[in-house]
């Protein structure tokens, strides 16, 4: 008797799940979007726990709550239930989705080609997961993650057709080890430089590793040529983008990920030593930079 007591008073704890919102999406908008006009007290009737929101933008003036000083926001849920928390977790990231989605002009239910900021919220969901985890040992925000994949982009507004659907015929979105990298910049001129990176020796590297790479935020509006003039690989333009430019490796295997984002590094290396430009954040660290130091 006395055990099953103790049993149920440990599953009557409460626990506590976080979500990190990216700083390009940090702003009081997507806030209101969230939980405003009572959405956030249906979310915490609905799941059986509480929510706040806290850090840049966000609103609160608690300093007592976790994240107040963050600058980015921080989404906190506690509840009893570590499965409600689970499934609240998801639903806030797909309220972010349908955010951008909503908020990219000229993008079109039931395409394959997704928005352009999406990959990198993606990833950051990804990251954010990881981080949580208690198993993980690696902690480096640049680290390659399992997160879901941004293609298809049909496959993230087709949710009455997902995972928790009775439909047999149900498309759940599929996880693939990701990365982001960010692109120079020339400071004269305010212009992202990314269209090198899909040259004819690029591309076939990419495939030989079997990852794709999107390039976001370099084309204008429009796809773009690469250095030897033929048509890039579907890159999407920059004027629908929430965030900074930026590349976007997937892949089925993390070590190939991981070789096109050495690849990539040096040939963008080589590139702002060639013209001069460089990025806001710098050289990524390498291991072999690590070695050579």
């Amino acid at each position: 008797m006395d055990g099953d007591d103790d049993n149920k008073m440990d599953d009557d704890t409460m626990k506590v799940r976080t979500l990190d919102i990216p700083v390009f999406l940090s702003t009081p908008e997507v806030t209101r979007y969230l939980v405003g006009n009572g959405k956030g007290k249906a979310l915490e009737e609905e799941y059986e726990c509480s929510i706040f929101i806290t850090g840049l933008n966000s609103g609160s003036k608690d300093k007592s709550l976790p994240g107040h000083d963050l600058p980015h926001q921080l989404i906190t849920m506690s509840g009893t239930d570590v499965r409600s928390l689970g499934r609240l977790r998801r639903t806030l990231e797909d309220t972010l989705i349908d955010y951008i989605i909503e908020n990219t002009p000229t993008v079109v239910i039931g395409s394959v080609n997704p928005p352009p900021s999406l990959g990198r919220l993606l990833y950051h969901f990804g990251i954010s997961a990881s981080n949580a985890a208690p198993n993980t040992k690696d902690h480096r925000p640049d680290r390659t993650v399992l997160a879901r994949s941004h293609f298809p982009f049909y496959l993230h507004t087709k949710r009455e057709l997902g995972v928790n659907s009775s439909n047999p015929n149900h498309l759940p979105t599929k996880k693939v080890w990701m990365n982001i990298m960010e692109l120079p910049r020339d400071e004269s001129t305010g212009e992202y430089h990314g269209r090198f990176l899909v040259n004819r020796v690029c591309m076939n590297y990419y495939r030989n590793m079997e990852c794709r790479v999107d390039i976001y935020g370099v084309w204008g509006g429009k796809s773009g040529e690469d250095d030897d003039g033929e048509d890039g690989d579907e890159q999407i333009g920059g004027n629908d983008l929430l965030c900074d430019p930026y590349v976007l490796i997937t892949g089925s295997e993390k070590v190939n990920v991981d070789k096109c984002v050495q690849f990539i590094e040096y040939r963008i290396r080589e590139h702002e030593e060639r013209f001069g430009v460089e990025r806001v954040g710098g050289r990524r660290m390498l291991r072999a930079d690590k070695y050579e130091g």
